[in-house]
């Protein structure tokens, strides 16, 4: 009996897993096995395995009724183009009918309730079998031997003038940058890299050629002059001090990592473009079911049948930027999608087998600022820094989250540079760390780091900060780079002996405090971030917040069009176009379109905001209006009845009724039943002229927009914060609310649910832009909420009730309509 491996990645049920099967292959006394799925997905990794442990990996193709086996390579060379679709003779391979094989599809008798588990998702019978006991060695039967799986990939060499050409471009920079050119290629050619980095630059050209956007540039390769020169990044190393030795140098064994950024929208294109002159492949990646997803269908009594079944690949997917691109075909399996090839192998496959893969990543951001078309921007704009500075940052790059807001104020950028650190330190390591709060203090900080590290005020924020120490101690690029690596993986034995050169050469120059300096440098460089990284993605971040001052109208109607589907990014937007002085308005049948329409200080929702209503049925309305009635709309073509319940609900008809009822009332005017169900549902609550009360308008508006978006205006306005600024800012503050219904408030200018429930009347409610009251409090006209903080501190200006204490030197100092502008600050309420 042969038993026929079956892996997870034909997807089918089985749950085998290599490593163990390579302990049970050794306990029954053989030295191979055939694997034999309806794809390769899986063979680099069983090769892999089972050559690693001095077994013999035996291929084969599942083609219908047949198993097919590769012996060697030139045969398995042969299965691979006959499984791509060429038209080759498969009939000289060795082949079994598949009932003439033992499938395995799991190993042990405790992992056959798993295995059918996995059959029953994938809507498969029960008929499975285990590694039977007696069986033959199935490479003695065939005659297979072990081979290798290596391919080689061409890039495309430079012409003879793309050095020459560099070289000019550098000398009219300067000679520093002729100098830093020449040691840069010396290393790119020593290790053969030029045609990988001359293959890049041809995919930027492409691009530009074709009219895409390209980012800035990102990871280590920013670091280098030649990938300056030659197009792939914008921003120069030499200006920012970025380190070559980052991205490539001697003792680097892994190739060169370019990843390139795109306007997401136009990525496929640049690909097929690229196709007519490249064999261009997209990279496979697997899915696998989620830990809670996973712990939900078996339910938690079966931790036996968790652990079997947990990480293995449920199904196949195209990774979002992995793809190879070589002059000459690769002998590699692959699946057609959308007319370009997707490789069976996964990124550490071809890794595996010397395929280098380059990331062309499709970025939203990139298309955002396309659409503004400007080629231009003041990096020393003060607006700009400003509204980062306040945390006000709906729609900038990399900003947006809570946590980067507060950092925002924390920090306060006012260059480039500054913006850079944020973005580095905008991470759970170093703000777990309190690197954030050293950075902005630097009291704790040692003279002797502020000297090594002026731009960061002594503090060890990027990893080619360290490199530059190794490299001012003496060693080389190459060497710092290796101890920078073994310092963030905790490797002793890379690490000590540099370490204890870089001490002796540091002494050496005459640097004060080595012992310390070496103590900071352990306890905090695991969370040194790339400095060549974050300056070019910081370029990004700018980019989106100047266009937001100087642009606003336009970029708001922008984030509507690329968040629309997302109803809590469409509230934030709203929040802020109220914490702007904007009145905004639902959207309207007669006025609104994929936009939303600016009217001086008013402003009304795209009519895209409403569920169910997309890009086409909105060119249907815009080409029928005037619309006067529901019935109007109703007679035009595509526009279903839920979708026309959607748009009342969200306040699209307002200005044609007096009410939202009225307007339901007369859409199902000719429909008995329905007449019923609207009586039953207003009926009472129905008021005259006025409509309906204001807790069921919420709950037609969070219906149709995921969010409540009529305020009520009965409650005072200007004594303390406000829900627009809470979620514009990203945060907390005192705000003086409302109940419209059992969890959603109204300050008077806008409405939100939070929560908690809150008791009826006015209250003080210290509200989180987490949708969270934390604490909330009975209001009369002698409340006031008092902020507690030391000296120095920045203020502005706040609601009439209150105020801002300030302990200086002793001495409290009171500033009533006030609060600080930072996130710091102790609290107390008075009555």
């Amino acid at each position: 009996m042969i038993p026929w491996i079956i892996s997870p990645y034909s997807f089918d049920g089985s749950v085998v897993r290599f490593e163990k099967l390579v302990s049970v292959l050794k306990k029954r006394g053989l030295k191979s096995a055939l694997l034999a799925d309806r794809n390769f997905h899986a063979a680099v990794k069983f090769n892999t395995i089972m050559r690693e442990h001095g077994l013999i990996p035996v291929h084969g193709l599942w083609w219908k009724d047949r198993v097919f086996i590769a012996r060697n390579r030139r045969e398995y060379d042969l299965l691979v183009r006959f499984y791509n679709g060429e038209k080759v003779n498969v009939d000289e391979l060795p082949s079994f009918k598949t009932e003439e094989l033992v499938p395995v599809r799991y190993l042990e008798a405790e992992e056959k309730a798993a295995s059918l588990f996995m059959r029953k998702i994938f809507g498969l019978d029960e008929d499975i079998r285990g590694f039977p006991e007696k069986c033959e060695d199935v490479s003695e039967i065939v005659k297979a031997e072990p081979y290798d799986l290596r391919v080689e990939q061409k890039f495309p060499d430079p012409p003879e003038n793309w050095y020459r050409n560099l070289r000019e471009r550098a000398s009219r920079m300067g000679e520093k940058y002729l100098e830093r050119l020449e040691r840069e290629l010396e290393t790119i050619e020593k290790k053969g890299f030029s045609s990988y980095i001359y293959l890049v630059e041809e995919i930027v050209k492409t691009a530009r050629k074709l009219g895409i956007k390209v980012g800035p540039g990102r990871g280590s390769a920013v670091g280098s002059l030649v990938v300056f020169l030659c197009g792939i990044t914008e921003i120069d190393p030499l200006k920012h001090d970025l380190l070559f030795e980052r991205f490539i140098n001697e003792e680097r064994i892994e190739p060169p990592d370019i990843d390139v950024d795109v306007e997401d929208r136009r990525r496929k294109e640049l690909l097929k473009e690229l196709s007519k002159r490249f064999y261009v492949y997209q990279v496979s990646t697997f899915g696998n079911l989620a830990e809670k997803s996973l712990k939900n269908l078996i339910g938690s009594t079966s931790r036996r049948m968790y652990e079997i079944l947990y990480g293995l690949p449920h199904h196949p997917s195209v990774h979002a930027a992995g793809v190879v691109i070589s002059e000459r075909p690769l002998p590699i399996p692959f699946r057609l999608e959308e007319e370009i090839p997707v490789t069976d192998y996964d990124m550490y496959d071809l890794d595996r087998i010397g395929v280098v893969k380059i990331d062309i990543l499709g970025l939203k951001t990139l298309s955002f600022v396309k659409d503004f078309n400007r080629k231009t921007f003041d990096y020393s704009d003060e607006k700009t820094y400003h509204i980062i500075s306040k945390g006000k940052t709906l729609g900038v790059f990399q900003l947006e989250g809570l946590q980067a807001r507060r950092l925002c104020r924390k920090i306060s950028p006012g260059n480039l540079e500054e913006l850079s650190v944020l973005l580095a330190l905008n991470r759970p390591g170093p703000l777990k760390s309190g690197i954030d709060s050293m950075y902005v203090s630097s009291k704790s900080v040692p003279e002797s780091l502020k000297k090594l590290f002026p731009e960061t005020r002594g503090v060890v924020i990027y990893q080619e900060q360290i490199m530059n120490l190794a490299m001012l101690a003496g060693l080389s690029g190459a060497e710092a780079d290796v101890l920078r690596r073994a310092i963030a993986k905790k490797e002793k034995e890379k690490m000590e002996p540099l370490l204890e050169r870089l001490k002796e050469g540091l002494v050496e120059k005459g640097v004060e405090d080595v012992d310390l300096i070496l103590k900071i440098l352990l306890n905090f460089s695991s969370y040194a971030f790339n400095k060549s990284h974050s300056v070019a993605y910081a370029h990004l971040s700018f980019q989106t917040a100047y266009l937001k001052v100087h642009f606003f109208e336009e970029f708001f109607k922008r984030y509507f069009e690329y968040n629309i589907g997302d109803s809590e990014k469409v509230f934030l937007a709203v929040q802020e176009l109220r914490s702007e002085g904007y009145e905004v308005f639902p959207p309207n049948v007669n006025v609104s379109g994929k936009y939303p329409v600016f009217r001086e200080n008013k402003v009304y929702l795209p009519l895209t905001a409403v569920k169910g209503v997309g890009e086409s049925m909105v060119e249907e309305i815009e080409k029928n209006r005037p619309i006067d009635s529901v019935r109007r709309l109703q007679e035009v073509r595509g526009i279903p009845r839920n979708v026309l319940e959607n748009m009342i609900s969200a306040g699209a008809f307002d200005e044609l009724y007096e009410s939202r009822a009225q307007a339901f009332e007369e859409l199902n005017r000719k429909v008995d039943s329905d007449i019923l169900k609207i009586r039953e549902l207003f009926g009472e609550k129905i008021e005259q002229k006025s409509g309906v009360k204001p807790a069921d308008l919420c709950e037609l508006e969070e219906k149709s927009l995921g969010f409540p978006l009529t305020p009520q205006k009965d409650v005072p306005t200007g004594l303390f914060g406000n829900i627009a600024d809470v979620f514009t800012y990203g945060r907390v503050l005192p705000v003086l609310v409302k109940k419209i219904s059992e969890n959603v408030i109204t300050d008077g200018v806008s409405a939100c649910r939070v929560k908690e429930k809150i008791p009826e009347g006015l209250h003080l409610a210290l509200l989180s832009p987490l949708h969270r009251v934390l604490r909330v409090w009975p209001f009369d006209e002698n409340t006031r909420f008092v902020y507690r903080v030391n000296h120095p501190v920045k203020l502005e200006k706040a609601g009439k009730y209150e105020i801002t204490e300030i302990l200086k030197n002793g001495q409290l100092k009171r500033y009533e309509g006030y609060r600080p502008s930072g996130d710091e600050y102790r609290y107390r309420i008075l009555r």
